[in-house]
């Protein structure tokens, strides 16, 4: 099991390198057009896609920092056993929840359509969010282990899907170019 941690570990930090870049380097070719822009910068469902995509990329990298410090503070945290697990748990199904209604109201705000990136990210998160309320009635409740097994793995392959969706838009780019180049 030690190992199938190592290895996801080592692909989670792959995806996030491969999704900064992308961050990076669409970034640099679009300027403030991807943070500031609206409805104007949309003129086809290219558009739409890449907003989208740079969107729900930005938000996954936000969110996956955050809730990654914020769950090691809260394990940090001095409480009462009982107390610390319904804490972190619900803490954690609430960063799963504001992610889905993070990544929903930007794409309203900007006015694009959701991409297919952005809409398995959502159901991603409120997969895991549901896994997590699962697991803080279990474990932060009835005081009962039996789906920790389950939950722990499960979380780990969720948090790999949702940066492997997000990586995908910008390997299918690079391989689109390079295919155009040649």
């Amino acid at each position: 099991m030690l190992n199938f941690f190592t290895a996801t570990g080592w692909i989670i930090k792959s995806l996030e390198v491969l999704t900064v870049l992308f961050l990076i380097v669409t970034f640099s070719k679009h300027k403030f057009a991807l943070f500031f822009g609206g409805k104007k910068n949309l003129n086809s469902q290219s558009d739409h896609t890449l907003h989208s995509c740079f969107i729900a990329a930005l938000a996954v990298m936000v969110f996956h920092f955050v809730s990654s410090a914020l769950a090691q503070h809260i394990i940090a945290l001095e409480m009462e056993k009982m107390m610390l697990r319904q804490f972190f748990y619900f803490t954690m199904f609430t960063c799963s929840m504001a992610f889905a209604v993070t990544l929903f109201l930007l794409h309203v705000m900007r006015g694009c359509t959701f991409s297919l990136t952005a809409r398995l990210c959502i159901y991603l998160s409120i997969l895991q969010a549901m896994l997590q309320m699962l697991q803080f009635i279990m474990r932060g409740m009835l005081d009962n282990s039996m789906l920790s097994p389950f939950y722990s793995t499960t979380v780990v392959v969720l948090n790999v899907l949702s940066l492997a969706v997000v990586a995908s838009f910008p390997v299918k780019q690079f391989f689109q170019s390079s295919k155009e180049v040649a």
